[in-house]
Parts: structure tokens; C-alpha cells; sequence
């Protein structure tokens, strides 16, 4: 993935999701499905027709656990896994979501970003893409503030650590998308 490029969370509404990637500039469109819903087989195929002048589609599997891993490795090569202590040692997971949503409260002295030393340094290690995922502070199951100071948090560890980072909308509405350029300045907080 590059830097024009977004990942969303398509449910029946691909065409409208890459109409309006075509709007907004982005190059490359990455379509997300879960790894346990029904008819994911078919799913690569459909994804590929939606390529179109100017927008790149490319198909993706959302895991939640090693066992969701295992199963979309057979279809697809792309896989975006939820945050968690084994997935980041995993080396068939590529790329890493939802780790500014913890369910745990924040301290006075102490803000829980999802994100520690350890878990970024093996990021790092093996070769994981970071997505910091826009959609949790717009319409997140968290108030904007918390989340925001969490993705400031994760921000001090992405200038330490230096992992390969990329904001993207995670939006599974057209109207949810934003420009990459809008993207872009949630890594700058």
C-alpha cells in the first residue's frame, strides 16, 4: 500500500465506495471483508472487476484470530488482522487495524493508545503495515477526544520506532471516505 491509497469496509455498496474513491484522488482501493462471512471464496473476483480508470480495487481479509488468519491465507495473500499481542509475531499478517479501540480506561499518568514499545518494535521486526484507522474518530464506539489522544500517543512511538504507517478511512459508507491528504494529518498530531 502507498500513500494514495485507503481501505474501506464495503457491505453490498463497492461501486458507490470506489465512485467515490475516483472523487477523492485515491489511487488504490483496498476492499476489506470479514474472513468468516459466507461466500468469501468469491470474493477476489468480483473486487478485480471493480478496477476502473483511475481506481486500482484490491481485495483484503479482515481476521480477528489466528484461526480467521489461517483461513483467509487461502484466499487471498492480503491480509488486515485486529490488534493483539499474537498478531503482531504473526509473519503471514501484513498489515494491523484497530489498536487505538481498547476497551481499557486511561489513567492520569498513563494513556492505554493500544500501542507499546514492545508491540510496535515487532511491527517493525516483521514487516507489518500500521492502519490507523480514521473511522474510530469519526464515528468510533469512543468519544473523538479519547481516541484522538490515543492516536497522539501511538504518534510518539511511530517517530521512535519508525514502522511502516498508513491512515486510512476504514469508512463502510461512501460519504464516510476522506482525501489522503485529510488522511495524512492524523500521523502529524
Amino acid at each position: 500500500m502507498d500513500a494514495s491509497t485507503d481501505l474501506v469496509f464495503p457491505d453490498g455498496n463497492e461501486e458507490r465506495l470506489v465512485a467515490m474513491a475516483r472523487e477523492l484522488g485515491t489511487r488504490t482501493l483496498v476492499l476489506c471483508y470479514d474472513a468468516s462471512s459466507p461466500g468469501i471464496k468469491e470474493r477476489p473476483r468480483e473486487v478485480a472487476k471493480l478496477s476502473g480508470p483511475g481506481v486500482r480495487t484490491v481485495f483484503a481479509a479482515l481476521a480477528r484470530t489466528q484461526d480467521e488468519v489461517q483461513r483467509a491465507l487461502k484466499v487471498t495473500q492480503e491480509i488486515v488482522a485486529l490488534a493483539s499481542p499474537a498478531i503482531y509475531e504473526d509473519k503471514r499478517v501484513r498489515y494491523v487495524i484497530g489498536f487505538e479501540g481498547g476497551a481499557r480506561d486511561d489513567f492520569i499518568h498513563h494513556r492505554n493508545a493500544g500501542l507499546t514499545q514492545v508491540s510496535v518494535a515487532n511491527a517493525v521486526r516483521t514487516g507489518k503495515t500500521l492502519l490507523v484507522d480514521a473511522g474510530q474518530l469519526l464515528s468510533g464506539e469512543m468519544p473523538a477526544h479519547v481516541v484522538l489522544g490515543r492516536m497522539m500517543q501511538n504518534n510518539m512511538l511511530f517517530r521512535k520506532y519508525r514502522p511502516s504507517v498508513l491512515a486510512v478511512s476504514g469508512a463502510r459508507e461512501a460519504l464516510g471516505m476522506r482525501a489522503t491528504k485529510d488522511l495524512r494529518v492524523l500521523l502529524l498530531l
